[in-house]
């Protein structure tokens, strides 16, 4: 197992796991693609980025701070609150065991259909714990936590889910943003945290590099943090963006 504190490299011999002992049962397409894509993963570091520690933000009063930044709400075209997504504050506290097989198993196999509807069941299809498996993006999202069951239930989920965003927005520029929340120039190899004027902010840039992006050095901003930063503030406008 590796610790979320640890950075540690596959010894030698992970590859005989019998996780990662792929069968002769499998066809010879998909069992080299395992093979070759488990080979590229062995080459690479697992970094595990620490965690964020709530505790410590809680007592401090800094979790109040950006408890606007965690929640959604969703509302209808007339205005009419539907329901308060939690998603954001369930992503940002997950803080399980790393365990290094289990994730060079998933990495190796995992294949995703972005064709295919969110709710259907063959989106995903991987293999963990040695055992094959398949589901929907809204199954696998709900069976790591982001997602509620009585929440995906709702009439009001598919609405919200295309209300969701996918991909960068037309309008958005990372130059004009960095500027409007560090007052400086946007430069990818020097942008740093600790640069943002506001102390929200701040925490908030933590928890997507800490928990979400897992970067090693937590204080660096690269383009594509500042892109989920964004999309974070458009929904909770109402802060402000200094204090």
């Amino acid at each position: 197992m590796a610790r979320r504190t640890q950075r540690t490299n596959p010894p030698e011999d992970v590859i005989d796991h019998r996780f990662l002992q792929f069968s002769q049962t499998l066809n010879d397409a998909t069992r080299a693609r395992y093979v070759t894509n488990l080979s590229l993963r062995l080459t690479k570091e697992i970094d595990i980025a620490p965690s964020f520690e709530w505790e410590l933000a809680t007592k401090t009063g800094l979790a109040a701070l950006i408890q606007g930044f965690l929640q959604y709400t969703h509302s209808d075209a007339s205005g009419v609150d539907l329901f308060v997504y939690q998603g954001w504050a369930r992503l940002f506290r997950i803080q399980e065991s790393v365990y290094r097989e289990f994730l060079l198993q998933f990495y190796a196999t995992v294949s995703y259909d972005h064709r295919k509807a969110l709710d259907d069941r063959t989106t995903f299809a991987f293999r963990l714990g040695g055992v094959s498996w398949e589901c929907s993006v809204i199954e696998l999202a709900t069976r790591v936590g982001i997602y509620m069951a009585d929440e995906t239930r709702s009439v009001h989920f598919p609405t919200f889910l295309a209300d969701c965003l996918t991909d960068r927005p037309e309008d958005y520029n990372e130059n004009t943003f960095w500027a409007e929340i560090t007052g400086g120039v946007y430069t990818p190899s020097t942008a740093r945290g600790g640069m943002i004027r506001s102390t929200r902010y701040r925490m908030l840039h933590r928890l997507i590099s800490m928990s979400l992006t897992h970067h090693k050095n937590s204080e660096r901003v690269p383009s594509t943090d500042l892109v989920v930063f964004r999309r974070k503030e458009e929904v909770s406008s109402r802060l402000p963006r200094h204090g």
